[in-house]
């Protein structure tokens, strides 16, 4: 039976993670020399290498492989007890906070987010993951703080919500078809469309409601996440639709044309905040999760220049 030493969970956890000593170094707040002096005592402990070199990589042994798990696991189990007997002090705090979220979210979050901790917890730092893969299960959490994301993506964990967001259309301001007076729906079918999916390519409600209308629309092209839209837009004669914070932040740099839908279109995109149960009364975890709430108001809903226009409809179709 392997017999872990509590004192050095933390480390040995880390370093079997990272699979590297600066990594590791990083997130354990620790010097280079110091990290390595670690690993060397683990490694007397177990009376394994752990990590040996693999060209410029470095791989875990295959005891290390299986030992792996079973730290994850005592981690987990040993976490929601030692953090209820510590408190959080977030001026004083050095802690590396890490949030999975979308792309889009990213874009429009972390700024204000590196904002609040600037005011809240200036000595603690933020990074931001992608959204880990939705296997319906709580592991995901054993690197992450939180996970940020849509309704309806199965992610698991206690959760609460942040924000609703909802789509508008965008285009270049010299877009010749929408730059008319009297845009309308109906000139979507006449313009090339970017198209973003979130789960998989074959999953777009935008143009799934714009189809039931009786739109149809043309894909010029399809891309994973929403954050470059704008970006992919912006010079060119092609429309896409995007969250309304993520144009109002595009806006700021970029010249666009914003364009409501009708509001028997509009499409609501709730976003929640997720945690693992055993956080739920971490103070670390419940700062964080208001310093998101605290954050929300700082997001914009509005574009810099012209208010957002209404797209009517030239004629009814039964959808």
């Amino acid at each position: 039976m392997v017999k872990f030493d509590l004192n050095m969970l933390h480390p040995l956890h880390v370093l079997l993670e990272e699979r590297s000593v600066t990594r590791a170094a990083s997130r354990l707040h620790l010097s280079q020399p110091a990290t390595s002096a670690t690993l060397g005592r683990l490694r007397r402990h177990y009376d394994d290498e752990l990590l040996v070199r693999a060209g410029r990589t470095m791989q875990l042994t295959p005891f290390a492989r299986d030992l792996l798990p079973a730290v994850v696991h005592v981690m987990s189990q040993l976490k929601p007890v030692v953090d209820r007997k510590q408190s959080f002090d977030p001026l004083n705090s050095e802690r590396r906070f890490v949030i999975a979220s979308t792309d889009y979210l990213t874009a429009i979050l972390a700024g204000p987010l590196l904002e609040t901790f600037a005011q809240e917890a200036p000595g603690a730092s933020l990074e931001f993951a992608p959204q880990p893969s939705r296997d319906g299960t709580l592991g995901a959490f054993a690197s992450l703080d939180l996970i940020v994301g849509p309704v309806g993506f199965g992610i698991p964990g206690n959760s609460s919500e942040l924000f609703t967001d909802d789509f508008v259309l965008i285009a270049s301001p010299d877009n010749e078809v929408l730059a008319r007076a009297h845009a309308s729906l109906d000139d979507l079918e006449a313009l090339p469309h970017a198209v973003a999916y979130l789960n998989s390519p074959d999953q777009d409600g935008v143009h799934d409601l714009l189809r039931r209308a009786g739109i149809g629309n043309t894909v010029r092209a399809r891309l994973f996440g929403l954050a470059t839209m704008p970006l992919l837009v912006a010079g060119t004669q092609m429309v896409a639709f995007v969250p309304r914070m993520l144009a109002a932040k595009a806006s700021r740099t970029l010249e666009l044309m914003t364009f409501e839908l009708p509001d028997a279109m509009s499409i609501p995109m709730a976003e929640r905040v997720y945690w693992h149960p055993r956080d739920e009364d971490d103070p670390a975890i419940e700062w964080l999760r208001g310093a998101l709430q605290r954050t929300v108001p700082m997001l914009s809903r509005q574009p810099r220049g012209a208010a957002p226009r209404k797209l009517a409809r030239t004629h009814v179709r039964d959808s």
